[in-house]
């Protein structure tokens, strides 16, 4: 893949992402999990919450709003965590790296055509959040030292790691389990380049098959205008003005 291939399939696969977050926090009880049933049903209160508003907006302000949220858990909980602190929890280890699958695996079916391609997809994917997101921190320690700190030390005690290690760690752990899964589906429409080969092997031997049949009509054709010499009997070709046994002259 080349770099403006790559570069689009990680911008399209970070769009992709979002939804699957929403997905996760919807379907798979995201919320919940990473919070030990502290917090539940926060998906049916942005439900209640957005009611008043007009139809239509309603179930988009929801997806919306469920979507940041999900990506936000997805980001600050590593799946190292998960395993660590949540053994037991399977659901909850299917809520954290579902969507990183499922996004790896659409980019690479939209974008990969190779194995190397799918991990190239997946790579771009985090390599892209994980720019966005540094950049962001750093802006904020910059502009608001105290809310940096603020930050890390929520992270620390969600985590036990400071905000750059943990969405670090989880854009790296997330797109290395899907770059797995896209290798694959690159692997299904990888395409080897002896195939190309053999085809051009089989056209020049079709070209080859063609010559021999034209060389074939024209000799016919020359048998077919074939005469014979008055004179002798020798078989002689109609432009012939002299036989090339005896020397008699053509009529």
């Amino acid at each position: 893949m080349g770099f403006k291939r790559v570069f689009w399939s990680g911008v399209v696969g970070m769009i992709i992402l979002i939804p699957m977050a929403w997905i996760s926090f919807r379907f798979l009880n995201l919320t919940e999990g990473l919070t030990g049933g502290l917090i539940e049903n926060i998906d049916d209160a942005l439900i209640i919450i957005t009611g008043n508003l007009p139809a239509g907006a309603d179930f988009l302000v929801e997806i919306l709003a469920g979507a940041i949220i999900g990506l936000v858990l997805v980001f600050l909980f590593p799946i190292h965590w998960c395993i660590y602190y949540r053994p037991e929890d399977i659901g909850l280890i299917i809520a954290v790296t579902a969507p990183w699958i499922l996004c790896c695996v659409i980019a690479s079916g939209l974008f990969a055509h190779s194995p190397r391609g799918g991990i190239h997809t997946s790579l771009a994917i985090g390599i892209g959040y994980a720019i966005i997101l540094s950049i962001g921190y750093i802006v904020l320690a910059i502009v608001l030292p105290l809310g940096s700190a603020v930050l890390d030390g929520l992270l620390i005690g969600l985590t036990d790691l400071p905000y750059l290690v943990a969405i670090l760690t989880s854009i790296l752990e997330g797109c290395l389990i899907g770059a797995v899964f896209g290798a694959f589906i690159g692997s299904l429409k990888y395409k080897p380049a002896g195939a190309k080969g053999k085809k051009g092997k089989s056209k020049g031997k079709k070209d080859i098959t063609e010559m021999s049949e034209e060389n074939k009509a024209i000799e016919s054709s020359l048998v077919s205008a074939a005469t014979k010499c008055t004179n002798c009997g020798a078989k002689l070709i109609s432009d012939d003005l002299f036989c090339t046994n005896c020397g008699a002259k053509m009529s």
